[in-house]
């Protein structure tokens, strides 16, 4: 291999692993500041919503995503689900090529490629600094792709009347969202694009499947 494609799959290999760790999330409570006056309906039944999703344990979602940074870009196909505190996040490139499984609970997250290379970390944060050496949050994704604040920390949020979120900023992420499909309980979101300094991460999701599971 000579080194401008050895540099070249390097590169490519460090985006794809960028992206693989945006798709994490832990749990908590929520920490909420004022509102607007003219939010105050919409806040209300944005909780709402959000309470009602708290009681879906299980849930999934498959589409499309890309990452885009100043010098590159990424895209490819995600596969994501999750049971109670257990999560599996499987990305595939073009042709299935790239790609790997990141899977997070009992306070651990491992990050696997398709390569055979695996990292660990207490969680999806530690795991970002571990691999990429960038501190960036990303334990609020997998509520932000569901439309909901990340638990315990402050948040702006813009709703419809419905209680649909249309732009949430957290942990200096601006995440705003498009259409909304009816998934049982709750309207879920089609489209989320997250912008965070110099990345942009886009989300089409083409499928949800929400479970509500009882408790025994």
């Amino acid at each position: 291999m000579n080194r401008g494609h050895a540099r070249r799959a390097g590169t490519r290999a460090r985006t794809w692993l960028l992206l693989t760790l945006l798709l994490a999330g832990l749990a908590g409570c929520a920490v909420l500041p004022p509102v607007p006056e003219d939010q105050l309906d919409a806040r209300a039944a944005f909780l709402e919503r959000a309470t009602e999703l708290e009681a879906v344990s299980h849930w999934r979602f498959v589409g499309r995503l890309t990452l885009e940074l100043p010098t590159e870009s990424w895209s490819g196909q995600l596969n994501w689900r999750t049971e109670g505190l257990r999560q599996v996040i499987d990305l595939s490139g073009p042709m299935g090529r790239g790609g790997g499984r990141l899977v997070l609970g009992g306070y651990q997250a491992v990050l696997i490629t398709r390569e055979g290379d695996r990292y660990e970390a207490a969680d999806a944060d530690e795991l970002m600094a571990l691999v990429t050496g960038r501190g960036i949050p990303v334990s609020g994704l997998d509520y932000w792709v569901r439309g909901m604040p990340r638990p315990g920390v402050g948040f702006d949020l813009r709703a419809d009347a419905d209680g649909q979120p249309r732009r949430l900023i957290q942990d200096g992420w601006e995440i705003v969202y498009g259409a909304f499909e009816e998934a049982e309980p709750v309207a879920m979101p089609m489209s989320v694009e997250l912008h965070r300094e110099d990345m942009r991460l886009r989300l089409i999701i083409q499928r949800w499947q929400l479970t509500q599971v009882e408790a025994s």
